[in-house]
């Protein structure tokens, strides 16, 4: 069924009950190639590369220096990352930017003058954007207005704001792709104003796809802008837009054609609304093997992917909503159940569903024993290789596996309650699958795993390896510096 089917938005707002669906997404993640021989790591903003075999690291950028979910390509041969930059010298960090946020902050700046122009000037503040919440923004904007000040704007705001602005720290964020075998060679896909997030490579490594902060609120409150580049061995190609506002977490298909991911019914709602929303396929490659992509008609300067988009199934929208390709045309995504008629007593709670794209079905896969396990967490599934088990984190880093089909009496939880450790419900760490059968989490000093006996705990929390049965296969974070396993 799709969003014209569903019931108002008024309606579902009314009835769905919204702590089922927040969570957040953990600051920091381990990464796998897709047969599990090479990681990447991120720890509070400090990146490394991990040798899937023996746990040795490779540091490829320092504390606080990059921002959340970096990738790996399939093939382990790619990583990339996004750099924060703090800008010393604001006209030529301006320069580096794509020229549709040039023109977004020059026009945000312009209005912005106006208004402060024709309008009484209060307090010393600077009057605000329609529609416009996102505080990088806004920085970039204010800078901007700042830095190209004349005569009349300084007239009628003295030199004490404007030099107040200059004063606050600005950056920028770069999204760089670099060879494993050789971290230092580096190529800059793209710059930008905002924050960029959730990389993830095609299938075939061909193809690189990032989101950045949506210009209408605050970061996981409105959703994300997702963009796409083409991989080349000599440049990198023309990054092109895709779609806005959407939930962080979009998948590949597995022929690298299509990219899959949920949006909401318009781009412009408050954070923390719920509206209304579909589960997209949008083509980026067509049969023949063309990218898909031509400058934007409405946007200058911009390219744009121009392959159809279909909508395969009406959903609740939120930010943190995830969307995963399975085998056979089906893609795994996470929603709000939402039944039609609804009362006030219902009390509706999210699950994850399957959308077979060849007879366009949706089926709910979750038994209601696995959703109480994941305490709300579903949303932060992880679809196996073959798609026919999916991690789920429960509540205070629990973890469990759900086995679908004829494998379904394989199902069992791996960590449990008594093993469970911190107060809130996210994990530290999304558990993340490290080849077809084994499993990376992290577990506690208490944990049956590192310990034999829980009133004598191990020194510190560890990254371990298991395999889907819950056996020990390898202590991978053994060598790691403490501060590295500091959850």
């Amino acid at each position: 069924m799709t969003k014209k089917n569903l019931i108002n938005l008024s309606l579902a707002a009314s009835y769905v009950i919204t702590t089922l669906i927040i969570g957040c997404i953990p600051e920091d993640s381990l990464q796998w190639s897709r047969d599990g021989s090479k990681g990447i790591y991120s720890k509070k903003g400090t990146l490394f590369l991990v040798d899937g075999n023996t746990g040795t690291l490779t540091q490829i950028a320092p504390k606080e220096t990059t921002t959340l979910w970096p990738a790996i390509s399939p093939d382990g041969s790619l990583f990339a990352y996004s750099q924060i930059v703090n800008v010393s010298d604001f006209n030529n960090a301006f320069k580096l930017l794509p020229a549709d946020q040039v023109r977004e902050i020059s026009g945000g700046a312009e209005i912005l003058r106006q208004r402060i122009i024709t309008q009484d000037f209060f307090d010393g503040n600077i009057p605000s954007l329609d529609n416009i919440r996102n505080e990088q923004h806004l920085a970039w904007v204010h800078r901007y207005l700042a830095e190209n000040a004349d005569a009349q704007l300084a007239d009628k705001t003295g030199s004490d704001p404007l030099g107040k602005i200059k004063e606050k720290p600005l950056s920028y964020y770069q999204l760089i792709m670099s060879p494993v075998a050789d971290p230092n060679v580096k190529k800059i896909i793209m710059t930008s104003n905002r924050q960029l997030w959730r990389l993830r490579f095609s299938p075939d490594s061909k193809l690189i796809a990032w989101v950045i902060d949506n210009k209408t609120d605050k970061a996981f409150d409105a959703g994300f802008d997702l963009y796409i580049a083409r991989i080349s061995e000599k440049s990198p190609g023309e990054p092109a837009f895709i779609a806005p506002a959407i939930a962080i977490s979009y998948d590949f298909r597995p022929d690298g054609r299509a990219i899959a991911y949920i949006k909401p019914e318009t781009e412009n709602f408050k954070g923390q609304e719920l509206v209304l929303g579909s589960l997209v396929e949008k083509t980026i490659i067509d049969p023949e093997g063309k990218f898909l992509v031509s400058p934007d008609k409405e946007t200058p300067k911009r390219y744009t992917c121009t392959g159809p988009a279909k909508e395969l199934a009406g959903v609740i929208y939120y930010s943190w909503m995830s969307a995963s390709y399975g085998r056979d045309g089906r893609i795994f995504f996470s929603s709000v159940k939402l039944s039609v008629p609804s009362s006030k007593l219902d009390s509706e709670e999210g699950s994850v569903f399957c959308c077979d794209t060849l007879t366009g079905t949706v089926g709910d896969i979750l038994p209601q024993i696995a959703l109480d396990f994941t305490q709300g967490n579903y949303y932060l599934f992880q679809l196996s290789n073959d798609s026919s088990k999916i991690l789920l984190p429960g509540n205070k880093n629990t973890l469990g596996i759900y086995a679908m089909g004829p494998d379904i009496e394989s199902s069992k939880i791996l960590v449990d309650v008594n093993e469970s450790f911190g107060e809130d419900s996210p994990p530290k760490l999304v558990p993340q699958w490290k080849g077809p059968n084994h499993v990376s989490c992290l577990v506690s000093e208490k944990s049956h795993y590192l310990t034999n006996d829980p009133n004598t705990p191990h020194r510190r929390k560890e990254i371990i390896v298991l395999d889907s049965s819950g056996n020990l296969v390898q202590i991978l974070s053994r060598d790691w510096p403490d501060d590295l396993l500091n959850f």
